[in-house]
């Protein structure tokens, strides 16, 4: 059967509300849990 993985992008910065979405650089808390969720979907066979 397919599955289907739905995320949502780690928690951004908004500083400098100037910058477009792309630009945007991760928050400290987006740094931090985001080597957990990759190692999470790692560890699950994603």
């Amino acid at each position: 059967m397919k599955q289907l993985l739905i995320l949502r992008h780690a928690k951004s910065s908004w500083d400098d509300p100037a910058l477009a979405d792309f630009d945007r650089p991760l928050a400290p808390r987006g740094l931090k849990t985001a080597p957990l969720m990759g190692r999470e979907l790692a560890r699950r066979g994603w």
